[in-house]
């Protein structure tokens, strides 16, 4: 199985850090969609929201939007999701693609 992260939506807000230090246009919500697709091309989506506390973002840390890549994003979502979710939404998925995985048939009798 495959999986991976698509980013549709980013949440902004200014947002003062716990130094009163201003972090203009701060990610603070990410909307995304995890999918999987098995091998025979079978594929599943579960979208989500994510909200992200930057307060303790210093800012010699902090990276401004224009500076944002795709990676930093899921990397910041994977931090804030827990495992034990990130393995139950694979398990929702994984169930997805076998009910799409299933054949009916109609009985001739």
């Amino acid at each position: 199985m495959n999986y991976t992260w698509q980013i549709t939506k980013l949440g902004l807000r200014d947002e003062l850090n716990a130094d009163n230090v201003l972090l203009e246009n701060a990610i603070v919500n990410v909307k995304w969609k995890r999918v999987a697709v098995d091998e025979n091309g079978t594929e599943a989506s579960y979208l989500g929201n994510t909200d992200l506390v930057v307060r303790e973002i210093t800012a010699a840390d902090f990276i401004a939007l224009n500076e944002v890549t795709s990676v930093q994003v899921i990397s910041w979502l994977e931090e804030a999701i827990e495992a034990s979710d990130i393995t139950r939404i694979n398990a929702q998925l994984q169930s997805k693609i076998d009910k799409r995985s299933t054949r009916d048939v109609t009985p001739s009798w």
